[in-house]
């Protein structure tokens, strides 16, 4: 059985990966003060740096056809690598991509709690693969842009039982929430905007859909995983001829097109079945907004 997952999640990194063009040139103003065989090495070798953030923010769950759940805090640690690809002819325009494996935990009785709704909390684990662009080298200052999506492993149960509220309500949202207790995997998406400082520290916001699969089935869930990885692709192509001819441009374009694919994909999964267009339970899903702060790790 562990066989099976660990080579159905290869088979679905393979269109998340085909999103990103691989193709990309490497920086060719690098030094050639030790001669053309540094040169040539550097081309091989694309910029990168490990990161590691802090990052706090603001979460709604919701389960379609349910009642109102109370929002909570989140609370994430998330440690990755980013690589650096300087596009052909725009020297300060550059391709990023990151992987990274993430650690929350889901607060409400942090400030946001509705006292008259009842909360879930508990905690997950994630794993991010990212794309997007920098508009400076990624040890200097610069905006930078990140279209991400993965996987995450929850453990979530309904909170205290509310003081405030309709009982009836209340009781019914306690029961929707105690169905996901024995449900663990899901998938994440998230557009984040960037401000990098002298390449010290990062300040960062970013939206976030977090997913929570009820007893999902294989064969649908590859399927519906594999059309999004497909989707997102045949975007990514569409703008390649874009990023050339103004880099800036396409970086903004990118950015919003697939966060905007990706909203759909995940409302449609939300409201018609996890496993959309495959149909499917109906899943937990969390809207987040973040802010945070990444430093590079020497």
């Amino acid at each position: 059985m562990h066989h099976a997952i660990v080579f159905t999640l290869l088979l679905c990194v393979i269109p998340l990966f085909a999103q990103e063009d691989t193709s990309g040139e490497e920086d060719e103003t690098l030094s050639t003060d030790s001669g053309r065989v540094t040169l040539g090495f550097a081309f091989q070798l694309p910029n990168r740096l490990n990161v590691l953030s802090f990052s706090a923010g603001y979460t709604t769950p919701s389960i379609d056809a349910s009642p109102r759940l109370s929002p909570a805090a989140v609370l994430e640690l998330d440690f990755g690598a980013l690589t650096s690809r300087r596009i052909r002819g725009h020297a300060n325009v550059y391709r990023l991509e990151q992987t990274s494996i993430t650690v929350a935990a889901l607060s409400p009785s942090l400030n946001f709690r509705d006292e008259s709704r009842v909360a879930v909390e508990g905690w997950r684990f994630g794993f991010r693969i990212a794309s997007g662009h920098h508009f400076a080298p990624i040890h200097q200052s610069g905006l930078y842009l990140l279209h991400t999506g993965g996987w995450t492993w929850s453990y979530v149960q309904p909170g205290v039982a509310p003081r405030l509220g309709d009982s009836l309500s209340n009781a019914q949202a306690t029961t929707a929430v105690e169905g996901y207790r024995t449900s663990h995997f899901g998938a994440n998406t998230s557009a984040t905007l960037g401000f990098n400082i002298a390449g010290i520290v990062t300040l960062h916001a970013r939206y976030q859909r977090v997913l929570l699969y009820k007893n999902h089935v294989l064969f649908p869930w590859l399927g519906s995983i594999m059309l999004e990885g497909y989707a997102q692709s045949l975007l990514g192509l569409s703008l390649q001829a874009a990023e050339k001819r103004n880099p800036h441009a396409a970086a903004i374009a990118t950015l919003i097109l697939r966060s905007a694919l990706s909203w759909v994909i995940y409302e449609l999964r939300r409201t018609s079945g996890q496993h959309f267009p495959f149909k499917g339970n109906t899943p937990m899903l969390w809207d987040e907004v973040i802010i945070g702060i990444s430093m590079p790790l020497t």
